[in-house]
């Protein structure tokens, strides 16, 4: 049987970008198959327009969940997803038993996994506050910037403790997890990394 990866973008930090370039290949490396969500036709400069971010959200889930519907659930035992900013939103919410915006057609689907005992892990890079309204408990590990603009870090903090969802916290961070020295920036991405590392092969550990 087969293991999956699965990228979920932000609406500006493409798979390409570190977080999510390097985490596809230690999957890879580690035999995962690789699937790279993609959005198109988001809407611009979302950043404090509620009203933007809910339907940035709306287009991402539903593109993601047509990208998702193509694959054969069944041909795998090891699933991971993993998300950056509102890609750790879709991540969860794709998945998520309380979300209303899933078409049945695509539960139904991922029902699979349920039936074999298949629990999909997540990775969050720079979670939203609305990733945790769909995360499940104790089902990943998450990274943050303390300096990041896009969620306060006591509402991160008190929300990834709830749901037991391991929090490493980057100091001077901002939502890239970069602070504007290259080299700790350098030094962070190798620590998320080799965090990113574990988890991905604690299981065959």
């Amino acid at each position: 049987m087969g293991k999956l990866c699965v990228l979920f973008p932000g609406v500006g930090y493409t798979n390409l970008k570190p977080l999510l370039y390097y985490s596809g290949k230690i999957a890879i490396q580690e035999g995962y198959e690789l699937l790279q969500i993609e959005y198109s036709n988001l809407p611009s400069k979302i950043f404090g327009d509620e009203e933007k971010m809910k339907e940035a959200f709306s287009i991402a889930l539903s593109q993601a969940e047509s990208q998702l519907s193509q694959v054969k659930w069944e041909d795998y035992e090891d699933v991971i997803f993993v998300g950056k900013s509102i890609g750790t939103v879709i991540a969860a919410a794709v998945t998520a038993s309380n979300n209303t915006s899933i078409k049945n057609s695509f539960q139904n689907s991922l029902r699979i996994l349920d039936e074999k005992g298949v629990k999909v892990r997540y990775i969050y890079h720079t979670p939203l506050e609305y990733t945790f309204s769909y995360a499940k408990s104790h089902s990943g590990i998450a990274f943050f910037g303390d300096a990041d603009p896009w969620s306060e870090i006591g509402n991160i903090r008190n929300e990834a403790e709830r749901l037991g969802i391991p929090l490493h916290i980057y100091e001077g961070g901002n939502h890239s997890l970069e602070t504007g020295d290259v080299r700790r920036d350098i030094s962070i991405l190798a620590d998320v990394m080799d965090k990113v590392y574990d988890f991905i092969t604690e299981e065959t550990k």
